[in-house]
């Protein structure tokens, strides 16, 4: 069993929200219990400001981030997957860390498809490497944008995963949406999906921080609360499905796989 927790902080933080945010969720990961997968949102050392100059200038906060991150991840034995903005190897890069119960560096995700906003920073995209596979489990991953492009969830679909992880900063998109993404994520690629984003005090529009089945069962799911929600589940636990009426009993990924048909439209 995987005990998975996500944290979700409020995106209104005050004048200066980024060291505020980083402070909470840094004290979130203190609370954590022993072991698991800790999922933080997008942005950990930038949140809350959308300003390019001050987003450039809380870079420097990435490195105190990631070694909190590596730390915890060591004392407490678990998975920790955090998200920074930082300067890497003379490039800005949106990156996705993920360490090993050790506090080692297990794999990092450089996000691939990059809103707007992402571009005019200068931010260098990644080049297509998002799944690694992690003392028997199966890790995928999306950062928010990324969600919206088919490509790469029929990539990660392909490569069959058993936990997506899925740091997010949808600060504008509706709740209703941002739901069905995730339950269609994880119903497509018959993984656990781990959702940690931003609460915008809005009923309608943010948050859903969720733990989402292979299913498409919402398991958890924060709304627009603030702190952090965990369920413990089986990892590699696959939706199964009949392949047809009155056929046999088949994954549900390889069911919508054995149906493509990418031919038909080029």
């Amino acid at each position: 069993m995987l005990k998975i927790t996500v944290v979700q902080p409020s995106y209104f933080a005050g004048d200066t929200p980024d060291p505020v945010i980083a402070k909470f969720l840094t004290e979130e990961m203190e609370k954590v219990e022993k072991g698991g997968l800790i999922v933080l949102p997008e942005y950990s050392n930038a949140g809350g400001i959308s300003d390019p100059e001050r987003e450039k200038a809380a870079m420097p906060r990435a490195k105190k981030m990631l070694e909190s991150a590596q730390r915890i991840a060591k004392e407490k034995q678990a998975y920790v997957a955090i998200n920074v903005l930082e300067q890497r190897n003379g490039d800005i890069k949106n990156s996705t860390y993920l360490f090993d119960t050790k506090g080692e560096v297990a794999f990092v995700y450089d996000k691939i498809h990059l809103p707007p906003s992402e571009v005019s920073l200068g931010v260098k995209r990644g080049e297509g490497e998002c799944v690694c596979d992690l003392d028997g489990i199966r890790f995928a991953f999306l950062t928010c944008y990324d969600i919206y492009f088919n490509e790469q969830i029929e990539f990660i679909a392909k490569h069959k995963p058993d936990v997506i992880i899925f740091p997010g900063y949808q600060r504008g998109e509706r709740t209703d949406i941002l739901r069905a993404q995730l339950k269609l994520t994880a119903f497509r690629c018959n993984a656990y999906v781990a959702r940690s984003s931003f609460s915008m005090n809005d009923e309608n529009h943010g948050g859903c921080s969720a733990i989402v089945a292979p299913d498409g069962e919402i398991l958890k799911d924060m709304g627009k609360d603030v702190g952090q929600i965990s369920a413990e589940v089986d990892p590699f636990f696959k939706h199964t499905r009949t392949a047809g009426f009155g056929c046999g009993i088949v994954r549900n990924d390889d069911f919508i796989n054995e149906g493509l048909c990418p031919e038909a439209f080029k």
